[in-house]
């Protein structure tokens, strides 16, 4: 954990090596410049400045609450707001990769500062790496000052009283996290954050029950910076998803915001020759722990906060996900789907790392013509597929940049599928089961799958939960 600092610079002292070259194309500074809570909207507007591009803004706006959000943020709700502040200026931030961070004020809070150093530092790995960043890269964090003071009164709307918030992304995971709330007694209500209608009707499609969105509004400079040349890349979008539901939350009464990020997140994407990024860095456990303390340390009435399936492998997951037939129809995985602009795509692509990936961890929970109630044909037949198949295995010297499972998962269930009837035959497992029982004995591929179907005590969810999810 970082020290407590006074108003002055923190330089975390966070280089990816020791000697450093200016890169021309980071700026000097980029600044959380406060935020404003509309006095007739349900919105709050976000408020950047980078020393290169100049201003950036955006407005965040919440659902189901009536009144305007001015009128409705105490201190606890004005410090989670805060928090939201540093997890959305990533999407600006990574125009330039700015040299000096300056936050709204961290002084007096350092699980605030660590949240920031994690965004900023792990969060955004793979785009330093992509960007050719990763040897240069050197960040000093500010905590700036917060002038900003609200009454100290909490204040809750009533319309969510005592439910749960659960994140829906409309994939395996949000099914088997909803099945387990419910399973707990809880009543989920499936939420989504969204930045255009057209991913809303996406991600509505993908469920039997009326999705909760909550909506960002970009900058449109954003895509005007970008398409004059400024850097871009990935960014760790669920710390911004998971704070925009604690704030809904506490606006609403919610008692719990339920996440379903799996411990299979942990593993690197990548790690070699002293580089460790990780695609998944903020679906992390480490990272779930960070977000938990700034949280309670900012608002002591904020809803709980805590992912579902953080016990669990993506193993054990595929397989209590083959029991939710009703999911079939339903749910992707398939990021392609989700895209902001362009033309609406087929639910399943069949051309990259999400359905390569899902349809190998759910096979051997299923018959042939089961996975063709899900997929349009075998995707493990496909062999414009089969490259990535190998890359989940391990087979390649990358993983891909994606959310997918552990490589010794995607071994173990390669394992398992060259003696199921259903799948010995097809492309991917006769190509490649024998590659994976080159590098490893029968005996440990099988204690790969055990491991993948046993729950560690890694995590923060209730027991309560737990049991239910041992129960699905």
């Amino acid at each position: 954990m970082l020290p407590p600092c006074g108003n002055m610079t923190y330089a975390t002292g966070w280089k990816f090596r020791k000697s450093y070259m200016a890169d021309p194309r980071q700026a000097d500074s980029f600044s959380m410049d406060g935020w404003t809570a509309s006095d007739q909207e349900p919105s709050v507007r976000f408020h950047y400045t980078c020393s290169r591009y100049g201003t950036f803004s955006e407005t965040v706006t919440f659902p189901l609450i009536e009144q305007p959000l001015a009128s409705l943020v105490d201190n606890g709700l004005s410090a989670l707001l805060d928090l939201l502040q540093i997890a959305l200026g990533v999407s600006y931030y990574k125009c330039a990769a700015a040299r000096r961070l300056i936050l709204n004020g961290a002084s007096d809070q350092p699980e605030k500062l660590q949240l920031a150093a994690a965004l900023y530092r792990e969060g955004l790995a793979e785009f330093y790496v992509r960007n050719d960043l990763f040897q240069t890269h050197t960040l000093d964090i500010d905590p700036g000052i917060n002038e900003q003071e609200y009454s100290s009164a909490t204040t809750q709307l009533a319309s969510l009283a005592g439910q749960a918030l659960v994140a829906w992304g409309g994939g395996k995971d949000s099914y088997v996290a909803d099945a387990i709330a419910r399973n707990a007694g809880l009543q989920p209500q499936r939420c989504s954050v969204v930045m255009s209608d057209k991913v809303a009707a996406a991600i509505q499609c993908t469920s039997d029950l009326a999705v909760l969105f909550l909506r960002r509004t970009l900058d449109p400079k954003l895509r005007e910076v970008n398409a004059e040349g400024a850097l871009n890349g990935h960014v760790p979008i669920t710390a911004i998803n998971s704070l925009m539901l604690v704030i809904l939350g506490r606006f609403t009464g919610a008692h719990q915001v339920i996440f379903a990020n799996e411990r299979s997140a942990d593993e690197p994407t990548i790690q070699q020759d002293g580089i460790v990024a990780n695609h998944q860095y903020s679906k992390s456990s480490t990272f779930e722990g960070y977000l938990r303390a700034a949280i309670t340390a900012s608002d002591k009435v904020a809803p709980d906060y805590y992912s579902i399936l953080r016990p669990f492998s993506e193993v054990w997951i595929a397989r209590a996900f083959a029991k939710l037939t009703e999911a079939y129809p339903l749910f992707t995985s398939c990021n392609r789907n989700f895209q902001i602009i362009g033309e609406q795509s087929p639910r399943w692509c069949g051309d990259c790392a999400k359905c390569a990936f899902t349809s190998l961890l759910i096979a051997p929970h299923l018959t042939q013509q089961e996975a063709l109630n899900i997929f349009p044909d075998l995707f493990l037949n496909r062999a414009n597929l089969l490259p990535l198949y190998r890359e989940l295995c391990g087979l390649t010297d990358k993983k891909p940049w994606d959310c997918v499972g552990t490589i010794n998962e995607c071994r173990a269930t390669l394992y398992k599928l060259a003696s199921n009837p259903n799948w010995e035959d097809t492309l991917a497992v006769r190509t490649l089961a024998p590659e994976v029982s080159a590098l490893h004995t029968p005996e440990e591929l099988e204690t790969f799958w055990q491991e993948g179907l046993q729950a560690t005590e890694l995590h923060f969810v209730p027991d309560t939960l737990l049991k239910a999810a041992h129960d699905l």
